[in-house]
């Protein structure tokens, strides 16, 4: 009985793991605005869709930049998104 409780909890605690990963999506583009001291930046791809996300410094990976105050309008990006948190910021050079 312990057993099959053990497995049966495993099995849930993956399929949630698993399905925080899926729900991520990501948009590439450019930044068009810096908000909220870096907290916040909208994105606008080539074909013209914008998105606006929040950047925490606790659950947001930066990359290429050392700090949110570093985000800028014009820089190119890659946004790893959920909803409108964003879980990573790739800043390209």
């Amino acid at each position: 009985m312990l057993r099959r409780i053990g497995s049966l909890f495993a099995v849930v605690l993956f399929t949630l793991t698993l399905a925080a990963f899926v729900s991520a999506e990501e948009m590439k583009g450019t930044i068009s605005s810096v908000g909220n001291e870096g907290r916040e930046i909208t994105v606008k791809s080539k074909s013209g869709k914008e998105l606006t996300v929040k950047i925490s410094n606790s659950r947001t990976t930066l990359e290429g930049v050392k700090s949110r105050s570093d985000l800028k309008a014009g820089q190119s990006v890659a946004v790893e998104h959920d909803g409108d948190a964003a879980k990573k910021v790739k800043v390209s050079k």
